[in-house]
């Protein structure tokens, strides 16, 4: 991994640029083969950003990051990157492995335990009731409503269950 450190409005150090390294030589992980990745660091006022474009081996991945301190912008944009990247290799390794029709991907919707609903971008929460129905009523009830899922609870196992539009059309159903 060839890694670029670029300095704007802020004297060179060799201890910002050693740690900003260190942090994206862990996402060396990543990279199948050659990968750059650029850095700015920047200050304006009382602003530090860290910009971080990666790009390589058909991965391009970019995030910035505005905090009080240096160190922290470049932990907080590392992070980001991070994310990108895993995203992206999981997508493949699924691409890669799924010969069929696969269940949806829900990575991306539900939060990981180390993440919260910021680094997500979960825009608004509904609340929903989980009627309590058999499998066939939720599933003709689902098909009159213009939606992708819909979750009710099970009247014979007592359990939540969420039924979903599946790529080729069917519908699918979800059980703890």
């Amino acid at each position: 991994m060839q890694i670029n450190v670029t300095f704007r409005r802020l004297e060179p150090s060799d201890a910002l640029r050693e740690y900003a390294e260190n942090r994206l030589q862990k996402l060396n992980k990543y990279a199948d083969g050659p990968i750059d990745a650029n850095v700015v660091l920047s200050v304006e006022k009382f602003r530090h950003t860290a910009e971080v474009t990666i790009s390589g081996d058909g991965v391009r991945a970019a995030a910035k990051e505005e905090q009080n301190e240096m160190r922290a912008a470049i932990d907080l944009v590392s992070d980001k990157i991070y994310k990108q990247l895993r995203r992206y290799k999981e997508k493949i390794r699924s691409k890669r492995g799924a010969g069929s029709v696969s269940e949806p991907d829900l990575s991306d919707v539900l939060p990981s335990p180390e993440t919260g609903r910021e680094g997500l971008g979960i825009i608004t929460t509904k609340k929903m009731d989980a009627k309590p129905m058999a499998v066939e009523e939720a599933a003709a009830q689902f098909q009159s409503l213009n939606q992708n899922f819909m979750m009710f609870t099970n009247a014979e196992t007592n359990a939540i269950n969420v039924l979903y539009r599946r790529m080729d059309g069917a519908l699918g159903l979800v059980e703890p």
